[in-house]
């Protein structure tokens, strides 16, 4: 879910020249450090034939790119964290202008635009800015603007303050941007200049800019972090929970409406679940990385307080603890990432390992599974769907308006027969039930009742006859 929570919005914009030459340098410098929720870069000079996975940033998306259309140089290359509620505009812009725009969702939708100003260019990107921005604002329902970039804007100075004037902009960055002094890459936007502030970094690689950190205190689109429950199903009290199952007075279960039946079952058997099975509660964050699970998250929690605790009473002892538990999650990182590799090298190796499992590994090790998260959607009514279960709602709605049946007392077309037999009545036995438990995928996720495959298959010879009976009910009342 995302959820509107008040704290800072941070972009870093980079001239880079080159980002095959320089991503390296931006990423572990200022990325990493920094944990920007938008990255923004110009001067790219990229290429169609530079795979659109080439550079990816873990917890960030993809890099959204706009190359320059003839020749090389120039080219913007925008990413931003999965947990932002953020998605990018298509804007029809004459094709040699190099410009991109994003709308971050929140309390108050931002327009961010990433606009670099070859000096050949004049001022036509200034000019199609002052012409277009209040209907991109209002097209697009946001409430204030941000443009990033390189804009050289010394050689247009006239049209840079005409833009600065007619929107009522202010360019926030006072301080040189380039080794030799001049300041290129401006942030300018609407927004008070008591809630934004920008800082130099350091030059990018071979690139002669420095890279500028703009900070906003807003009140954005971000996914919450959810909680998880990690079953210890090794652990797990199987031998008293069969002994549980056999008690069952499964006649008062399995009677009244089949919906009753269903009901019933699912609740003994999460009953049982939570009364034989240990878990842990662990929270989940969106940027976390594959192998980071429920011991890591156990073990960086602590860590992070006794960094707190240390920051406020830097006594020795507090030192130590928080040293301590920096051991113990380096200890426990080391180990759940061995884990997930020798995880990864049996689903490869193994005789699960079909072309569908193959080509998912690949593609994770690729960056291309969850490269984008689903961007914010439309609803019908015109508002905008941002958590994950307005998203899943909206796209719901939408796929059930396509099955559905206009008529309801439109009569069904003929079907020809092409036998006479008829098939009079189904019956399910018990051993077909128990062999199908006994071979079931554990690693299959859960569906909606919640109810793990682990449980159905450890539980087989128990659940068999239930089920069969549960079975049949359906058939018999054709539910």
């Amino acid at each position: 879910m995302y959820s509107s929570m008040p704290g800072s919005l941070s972009i870093i914009s980079a001239n880079v020249r080159g980002f095959q030459t320089n991503i390296g340098d931006l990423t572990y410098r200022f990325i990493i450090p920094h944990s920007p929720d938008i990255i923004a870069t110009v001067e790219t000079f990229l290429k169609h034939d530079v795979p659109a996975t080439y550079g990816k940033v873990n917890s960030y998306t993809r890099w959204h790119r706009r190359d320059r259309a003839v020749g090389t140089f120039g080219g913007i290359a925008v990413c931003f964290r999965e947990s932002l509620a953020v998605q990018v505009i298509s804007v029809d812009i004459p094709d040699h202008l190099e410009m991109m725009f994003l709308k971050i969702h929140g309390e108050s939708p931002i327009l961010v635009c990433v606009c670099y100003r070859p000096q050949w260019q004049g001022r036509e990107p200034l000019t199609y800015l002052q012409t277009h921005l209040d209907a991109l604002l209002q097209k697009h329902e946001c409430s204030h603007a941000i443009t990033v970039g390189d804009l050289n804007q010394y050689l247009v100075a006239r049209a840079f303050d005409e833009l600065l004037t007619v929107h009522g902009l202010t360019n926030h960055v006072d301080f040189a941007t380039r080794i030799s002094g001049s300041s290129l890459d401006p942030v300018i936007s609407d927004l008070s200049p008591d809630i934004i502030t920008c800082s130099q970094l350091g030059t990018v690689g071979s690139s002669d800019h420095f890279a500028v950190h703009t900070q906003v205190i807003a009140k954005v689109g971000r996914e919450e972090n959810t909680i998880r429950t990690n079953w210890l199903w090794n652990k797990g009290k199987w031998a008293s929970m069969h002994h549980k199952l056999r008690r069952v007075n499964w006649d008062e279960i399995l009677s009244g409406d089949i919906n009753d039946q269903v009901s019933n079952i699912n609740d003994v058997l999460l009953t049982l679940q939570r009364q034989f099975i240990p878990s842990q509660r662990y929270k989940c964050k969106a940027e976390d990385q594959p192998w980071f699970g429920c011991q890591c998250r156990t073990a960086a929690d602590p860590k992070s307080r006794a960094w707190r605790r240390y920051k406020q009473h830097p006594t020795n002892h507090n030192k130590q603890l928080h040293k301590m538990a920096c051991k113990n999650m380096h200890h426990v990182q080391k180990k759940a990432i061995e884990q997930w590799k020798n995880d990864l090298q049996q689903k490869l190796s193994g005789r699960i390992a079909c072309d569908k499992v193959w080509w998912t590994c690949i593609k994770q090790q690729q960056g291309l599974l969850q490269a984008d998260t689903i961007p914010p959607l439309t609803k019908p009514d015109k508002t905008t769907a941002i958590t994950s279960e307005e998203k899943a709602q909206v796209l719901a709605t939408h796929f059930a308006s396509k099955m559905s049946v206009p008529d309801l007392d439109l009569t069904p077309p003929s079907v020809p027969l092409y036998t006479k037999a008829t098939l009079k009545t189904i019956s399910i036995k018990v051993d077909e039930v128990k062999k199908i438990l006994r071979h079931l995928d554990v690693n299959k996720a859960m569906g909606g009742d919640q109810i793990s495959p682990r449980l159905l298959k450890g539980c087989a010879d128990q659940l068999a006859e239930p089920l069969c009976r549960l079975f049949n009910n359906c058939l018999q009342k054709k539910q």
